[in-house]
């Protein structure tokens, strides 16, 4: 009873979430955005993708707490090199490979897009001052010694 109860709450909180989906513009502007840093994250070059990140950038490292870690822009590279390394609990065998299959985005990714705020995989973007930004990134599994 619980889990159905869990399964049709999940349900509706993504139908609503279709309901309140952004206008045609704001969805092409969030997937140029996207493939603009996909392309950048695709050919490593972290100095593209900084340019898309509002820094400091926010990192929760365990789901079982609340503690974040903060990365600044000169150890982004750094971090988001081994970020990339992390394995993952799906098919593929790191977030580099699992970033690679998301080229487009999906009606999922979608769901979670506002005019000014989306969640896509472990990444939370925010629009700044016109921009879209990557503010919050969910590194689990991340070893402590790399921030």
């Amino acid at each position: 009873m619980k889990c159905g109860l869990l399964s049709l709450f999940l349900c509706l909180l993504l139908l609503g979430g279709k309901a309140q989906m952004p206008d045609e513009p704001a969805l092409k502007e969030f997937e140029a955005f996207w493939k603009k840093l996909y392309t950048a994250i695709i050919k490593k070059d972290y100095s593209a993708v900084s340019q898309y990140i509002e820094f400091p950038l926010v990192v929760k490292e365990n789901l079982a707490d609340t503690s974040v870690q903060i990365i600044h822009k000169e150890e982004f590279s750094k971090f988001f090199n081994i970020y990339l390394a992390l394995p993952t609990a799906e098919t593929f065998p790191n977030k580099y490979e699992l970033l690679r299959a998301r080229k487009s985005l999906t009606d999922d990714d979608l769901a979670l897009l506002s005019d000014d705020s989306a969640t896509i995989g472990d990444f939370e973007f925010q629009k700044i001052d016109g921009e879209w930004k990557l503010v919050y990134l969910y590194a689990t599994d991340a070893p402590s010694a790399i921030f």
